[in-house]
């Protein structure tokens, strides 16, 4: 009888302990990975919280810090962004004139985090925020629901398309230098004026651009977070599937 050989070789010594804790690793991965991913969205919208809060108690180098973390992931533009810990209690507010009348540097909106007075800006932006809101808990109602809902790219494309329609509009708005996001003629005839004039003009909370940023996000965060947990939970599964067996083989796992 012919004996077949395996010609895989045999990992032993301190080559086989690092493979094995790099595969317990992965498996550590693959099972908690919904606990991971939704402390990591829930850490990322404490941070555009915190912000604002450390600059108020005089933490400017920590504020700053959280403020340049985040700037790659959102414009951070202080007329997009709440403000909070001001002379008025509550979440603020500001249009552009207000902004550039606080001091603002028009070239680099950006950098302008607010006052002791005014209050300080969210590291994250209006539609950031409604984005991660909705991705933290449309990620707790899919744990908790089941595993439902179980969302499809096209169905995350859909969810996506609102917000690409609202990001495009106001690109094309700015660029061309005709401003029609500014008033929203456009919305003007479609409701015959019904709103009062400041409903349709500005970004400040209340206004019809802050709405539809908010909408857009929610409906994309919730996707988001549907198509994801949905994809990688079956990913995860399946790694699961091929290291738990081989882990339990080597006796590094019960």
């Amino acid at each position: 009888m012919q004996h077949v050989q395996n010609d895989r070789p045999t990992v032993t010594g301190r080559t086989r302990t690092v493979v094995i804790l790099l595969q317990k690793s992965i498996l550590f991965v693959a099972r908690y990975w919904f606990l991971l991913v939704t402390g990591l969205v829930g850490v990322i919208l404490a941070l555009g919280f915190l912000a604002p809060a450390l600059m108020s108690e005089g933490q400017t180098e920590a504020g700053q810090a959280i403020y340049r973390f985040l700037a790659p992931h959102n414009h951070q533009l202080p007329h997009r962004s709440y403000f909070l810990f001001g002379s008025v209690a509550g979440i603020q507010s500001y249009s552009l004139d207000q902004v550039l009348g606080f001091g603002a540097d028009p070239l680099q909106l950006e950098a302008f985090t607010g006052n002791a007075d005014i209050g300080f800006k969210t590291a994250l932006n209006h539609r950031m925020v409604a984005i991660f809101v909705a991705f933290f808990l449309g990620g707790l109602i899919w744990g908790l629901a089941g595993q439902r809902p179980q969302l499809s790219f096209s169905g995350l494309l859909v969810m996506a398309l609102p917000l690409l329609i609202d990001g495009f509009s106001h690109m094309i708005s700015e660029s061309s230098g005709q401003g029609f996001r500014d008033g929203n003629s456009w919305a003007v005839f479609l409701t015959r004026d019904v709103f009062p004039a400041a409903f349709y003009q500005g970004t400040t909370v209340g206004s019809l651009n802050w709405l539809v940023r908010n909408i857009t996000g929610l409906l994309f965060g919730l996707g988001l977070a549907w198509f994801l947990y949905t994809y990688l939970s079956r990913k995860f599964l399946s790694v699961r599937m091929k290291l738990e067996p081989n882990l339990r083989r080597a006796g590094a796992i019960r």
